[in-house]
């Protein structure tokens, strides 16, 4: 049986906008969702670190680092499930054939990804109220560390299930073997040669991103506790630098594991490909350079200037897993073959409701900071 014959066809119902406006929200909507969720998995065995290390002294940089960390938490997995909407919205609605096949496919464990997020989202309101909300202790120290990681895992483990079903979206032809081994949805992608360089790369993401939100952190406090603010700014700085490092030979390993022809168009081979993986690799270079100089004066501006360079990369590198994506499907998915009636006042709708949300989210996470931290001269941990 031929691959294309394994494909569902659309649905027979016309687009409700143009498709370049899906795929642009698609972009914007998962850029909005990958950057709290790389917070909260990076932040994780981040903040379980710091906590280990700051066990004997709860005024110590460590701890209180760690503490903030672990109260913003709960703050950026809400932002991540409801900025996760949206691109899962256009995902379905743009390659929905293939998505729901794979999802299928894996249904076993892609429904398990509920309750693995209810318990870890239950467990990061426990740090806060149960553990930390008690008289300071070495124990209570190592007991939030165990519990971060508890957290950690729990999102390495939903990576990896958006790992395997986004890879096997991609590979129709593996998916009548898959099927015919395991009908029962108990399938993953494990023989697909681009899913360790692939997680790998966004878990190591997640750890730069960690380290740049304690940075963060110290700008936020560069006013009001000079010292803990330099130690933010330099740790963050460190941080980012050696996880971004890390991921030059880590993106060279996921480059060879694509097919060639996908490779060569980063190459040169596809100039808007190319040109969009020659802007990522120039901001990654910018913002080395720029935390190189913060990790060791715990400067500001620097910082500032590393962090602005980062989110443009990250934006930059989702693009161009976009247009990756759409090297594997489009042989066998042509959305700018399905026909198109866009509806205007729902469009117009959905974007204000998009923004309004936007909104109250960041006025949510200033409020549940200002009750954490009611006086001005207090520090991020002194609640």
């Amino acid at each position: 049986m031929e691959t294309l014959n394994l494909v569902p066809a659309y649905p027979p119902l016309p687009f409700p906008m143009p498709v370049w406006l899906m795929q642009t929200l698609l972009i914007l909507g998962f850029y909005l969702h990958a950057l709290p969720m790389n917070v909260i998995w990076g932040g994780s065995i981040v903040s379980a670190v710091l906590f280990f290390l700051g066990r004997g002294n709860a005024n110590s940089f460590s701890f209180r680092s760690a503490k903030a960390l672990a109260i913003s938490l709960p703050l950026f997995i809400s932002f991540a499930i409801t900025q996760g909407i949206v691109p899962l919205l256009f995902l379905q609605l743009l390659y929905g054939p293939a998505f729901y096949v794979s999802s299928i496919l894996m249904a076993t464990f892609w429904l398990g990804l509920l309750g693995i997020l209810l318990v870890s989202y239950y467990v990061a309101y426990y740090i806060i109220y149960r553990v930390l909300k008690g008289e300071f202790g070495r124990n209570t120290a190592v007991k939030a560390s165990c519990l971060m990681i508890s957290i950690f895992v729990a999102f390495a483990l939903i990576a990896s299930l958006f790992s395997n079903n986004l890879t096997l979206m991609q590979t129709p032809e593996k998916w009548l073997p898959l099927y015919s081994s395991s009908p029962h949805g108990m399938n993953l992608n494990g023989n697909e040669p681009q899913l360790v360089p692939r997680y790998l790369h966004f878990f190591v993401a997640s750890i730069a991103v960690a380290g740049m939100t304690l940075g963060c952190f110290g700008l936020y406090l560069k006013k009001r506790n000079e010292d803990f603010s330099k130690w933010l700014l330099k740790t963050g700085s460190r941080i980012f630098l050696v996880a971004t490092v890390l991921q030059i030979p880590i993106g060279l390993w996921f480059l060879k594991t694509i097919p060639a022809q996908f490779a060569s168009a980063f190459m040169g081979a596809d100039t808007l490909v190319t040109i969009t993986f020659a802007v990522s690799m120039s901001l990654m270079l910018l913002a080395i350079v720029c935390t190189s100089i913060s990790s060791g004066s715990g400067g500001s501006k620097a910082f500032v200037a590393g962090l602005v360079a980062n989110a443009l990369l990250i934006l930059a590198m989702i693009v161009n897993r976009h247009q990756l994506r759409l090297m594997y499907l489009n042989p066998h998915i042509k959305p700018d073959l399905v026909a198109v009636n866009t509806q205007w006042d729902l469009l117009a709708i959905f974007l204000v409701s998009t923004v309004a949300l936007i909104f109250y989210l960041v006025w949510l996470c200033r409020l549940v900071w200002s009750a954490y931290h009611p006086a001005s001269t207090q520090n991020v941990a002194s609640s």
